[in-house]
């Protein structure tokens, strides 16, 4: 089912959490609330679920209003930051746990929760304790359990924040895929860019109460609007510029060439660095900067300028302290901000 949003406010005491928040998300798709703490995102997907009610504006859900409804008469479910797991349970009776509360008999029940382990490759785990399974293995029951439910939209809150980095790229990989295996619509929340660059089809990026861009993982990523959604994502080069033509800008390192045809006059450029490139081709050099470190990455390095911007190149060729560069900066990875 789709998910639709509209002009959502919410405020404990006098702090405005959420700011007329609008958001539409599609049947089936894989969609991440990412932004720093304390932008609101977890509030948002509390009001999503129910668990928290809005002071003003609307959640539909299918073309139905679920604004008020309680979070038990939503077909929603949440896989929280803690799992919430029953410890003194085994993880099937954990699965088990909403079938029985809805008096779906037992044999059924026992049938659905043999299959969700199945899809969360958990076969053989049933009869174990929460405490007996790694961090990754109760993520996974929390998830078996969420989805036993047959919810139309699942809403995950920090899913693997508690899990080591190697771990939490392994369970990215499987969450993708269960989610594309049901087609199911999942909402995520993060703070962590690249757990939702890998697993999302578009993303809504927050900051204080109010959804700062959205839209697609590759081009919220690509082509940011404003100077925080590009500093969020990890842009590094911030450069102050004028417009000379529609296709030219000055820059304190020179005329660049640009794609944007936008109406803008001064103000912020970005470019990524590993969008620029060292050149030994003089005509394709954009600006010259001489090297201040360079950073052996493996299949890349890193260098930072004396002008202050950094630039990834492929190049195993190792780069000296004060070796001048010739760099090119192509005109379609220069994006204009709005700010």
């Amino acid at each position: 089912m789709d998910l639709k949003v509209f002009a959502v406010c919410k405020n404990y005491g006098e702090v405005q959490a959420l700011k007329y928040v609008d958001l539409k998300v599609e049947t089936g798709e894989f969609f991440t609330l990412l932004g720093p703490s304390g932008c609101g995102k977890t509030t948002l997907l509390r009001v999503i679920a129910g668990l928290e009610m809005a002071d003003s504006g609307m959640v539909m859900l299918g073309g139905e209003s679920i604004t008020w409804k309680p979070a038990n008469e939503r077909p929603v479910n949440t896989v929280f930051q803690s799992y919430a797991l029953f410890p003194h349970l085994t993880v099937t009776e954990n699965i088990c746990f909403g079938l029985i509360s809805r008096k779906v008999p037992k044999a059924e029940a026992l049938a659905k929760a043999r299959e969700m382990l199945d899809l969360v490759q958990l076969e053989g785990f049933g009869d174990r304790k929460p405490d007996q399974m790694s961090g990754g293995q109760r993520q996974r029951v929390a998830l078996a359990r969420a989805l036993a439910n047959e919810p139309e939209l699942l809403l995950l809150d920090e899913p693997m924040s508690a899990l080591d980095a190697k771990l939490r790229v392994q369970v990215q990989i499987e969450l993708r895929q269960i989610q594309q295996r049901l087609e199911k619509t999942f909402i995520m929340v993060t703070h962590d860019q690249h757990e939702a660059l890998t697993v999302s089809d578009r993303m809504a990026v927050m900051n204080v109460g109010e959804v700062a861009q959205m839209g697609g993982v590759r081009e919220v990523y690509d082509r940011p609007q404003s100077k925080f959604v590009a500093d969020f994502l990890q842009t590094q080069n911030f450069i102050e510029a004028e417009k000379v033509s529609d296709s030219m800008i000055r820059t304190p390192y020179g005329d660049w060439s640009v794609a944007d045809r936008v109406p803008w006059h001064k103000g912020t450029v970005t470019v990524r660095p590993e969008n620029m490139s060292v050149t030994t081709d003089a005509a394709a050099c954009t600006f010259r900067g001489k090297v201040e470190t360079s950073l052996y990455r493996g299949c890349y390095q890193e260098l930072f300028l004396n002008n202050g911007l950094q630039v990834e190149t492929e190049s195993v060729q190792p780069f000296r302290k004060g070796e001048e560069v010739m760099v090119n900066v192509p005109e379609q990875s220069v994006v204009i901000l709005n700010d």
